[in-house]
């Protein structure tokens, strides 16, 4: 259980710090529940039961986790995701899973599938750019509370890193 203060991951809402655990109103509902608050969106507020199995609710990575992580960005693959009509099925799939890794490896894909297009005289789209904003929204939050950095400061920390590797 996450207590109060607390920032989570909660599904593809990204961080959400719990603002409160309570018993529902309804009558008949005796279940807990966490009352989040979506980071960069402090007018939101989500209820859901503590024991909800259909959403992934997990801690923020920690310190040591997130420099792990964005030391690890050069051998990092970008996935290899064809274009298909059911890509966009599995962008929101990868987003469900909020792996970070897996994130970063599929944040390196997209860069590269705009770089190509753009070489390629065509602009990005509407689906790609939607999910890269999406996918760096996640990471940028989730890294900067691991890190106790702005977000700014984070995404100019992991520009560099995909800089070294000639992405973005």
């Amino acid at each position: 259980m996450f207590d109060k203060g607390e920032y989570i991951i909660y599904g593809t809402n990204g961080v959400c710090k719990v603002s409160d655990c309570t018993r529902s109103d309804i009558p008949g509902d005796n279940r807990m529940y966490y009352v989040l608050s979506p980071v960069g969106q402090e007018r939101s507020t989500i209820y859901t039961p503590v024991d909800n199995q259909k959403v992934l609710m997990r801690a923020v990575i920690s310190r040591e986790e997130a420099v792990s992580l964005i030391e690890g960005i050069p051998s990092y693959e970008e996935l290899i995701i064809p274009e298909t009509r059911d890509q966009e099925q599995q962008y929101k799939r990868i987003m469900r899973e909020q792996d970070c890794t897996m994130l970063l490896r599929f944040i390196k894909a997209l860069y590269r599938r705009k770089e190509c297009r753009e070489e390629d005289g065509k602009k990005i789209t509407a689906v790609d750019e939607k999910y890269i904003s999406m996918v760096k929204n996640s990471l940028l939050n989730e890294l900067a509370i691991a890190l106790d950095m702005e977000k700014e400061d984070v995404d100019l920390l992991l520009a560099d890193k995909f800089l070294q590797e000639d992405i973005r």
